[in-house]
């Protein structure tokens, strides 16, 4: 191909440019010569691949040094002067929140080494992207032209804490598990049938101490009747009073907890217990 054969006819579509492009790097696959290389950069140049373009012309330029190629330097030299002028600077920069964040680009993750610098860029629309743990993601778009700078600052803001509905009773957890209510009111109802148990040895105990001591006088042998009594009433208002208070608390703790998809227990206190509390 003859050096600057491009420059010679009129290529103002961009389909042929980027056809053109196509059959250079063809070419340049096979044999890269610097007038190959000069042309690539050319129609980089007039699709608007500023960037691509400069570091073709530079590529083309110190081959055009090494093979002697005197008339490609001088031509590559001329464009690389008024190239590096038009190339737009875009300088992304860490805020509030980004110190550790991702950032990207175009889609392209960028280092450290070049945030907080001058990138160059081809003119047109960009986005800068980053995002973090814990963080609302960061998308700006920017639009750029030739000979411009443009910095984009990265903030991030921190994600709001998970929704808390309001019942009657306060705050009420959506998420928590009715489980352990479950579990609370299952012991309630445990204790209460214990204690009617107990009640029911504490009256047999007594009607056979009604029968063994009439006009309640006693005789020594009835003494571990009486002692076994006393033992079930006070068992018996223990567990009595323990099952009252797990079945109220895990009826709450039912109630204040969110839906969930765990199955339902019925709670209910066992036959004849609040009526057997009294003294012995």
């Amino acid at each position: 191909m003859p050096f600057l054969s491009l420059r010679s006819r009129s290529l103002r579509s961009s389909a042929a440019l980027v056809l053109a492009l196509a059959l250079l790097k063809d070419v340049a696959a096979v044999k890269s010569t610097p007038q190959v290389r000069f042309n690539i950069a050319l129609c980089e140049e007039k699709l608007g691949r500023l960037v691509a373009a400069l570091g073709d012309y530079e590529l083309a330029a110190a081959d055009a040094r090494a093979e002697r190629a005197e008339q490609v330097a001088e031509e590559v030299e001329a464009r690389l002067e008024n190239l590096r002028q038009r190339i737009p600077k875009l300088t992304v920069k860490r805020g509030a929140g980004a110190e550790a964040a991702i950032i990207a680009v175009d889609g392209v993750s960028v280092g450290d080494q070049v945030i907080g610098m001058p990138m160059p860029t081809d003119p047109g629309p960009h986005t800068v992207e980053a995002k973090a743990p814990g963080f609302k993601p960061f998308r700006k778009s920017v639009r750029v032209a030739e000979q411009q700078s443009e910095t984009i600052e990265i903030t991030l803001d921190a994600e709001p804490p998970p929704p808390v509905a309001l019942g009657p009773a306060g705050a009420r957890s959506e998420g928590r598990s009715r489980l352990p209510g479950y579990v609370i009111g299952g012991i309630g109802v445990a204790s209460l049938g214990a204690s009617a148990v107990f009640f029911g040895l504490r009256a047999g105990t007594i009607s056979d101490l009604d029968k063994a001591c009439p006009e309640r006088q006693c005789q020594p042998s009835s003494q571990s009747d009486i002692d076994a009594g006393k033992m079930y009433t006070t068992v018996a208002n223990v567990t009595l009073a323990v099952g009252v208070a797990a079945v109220a608390g895990g009826l709450v703790l039912v109630l204040t907890s969110g839906p969930s998809s765990e199955p339902s227990v019925a709670l209910a206190p066992a036959p004849g217990g609040a009526q057997l509390l009294g003294k012995f």
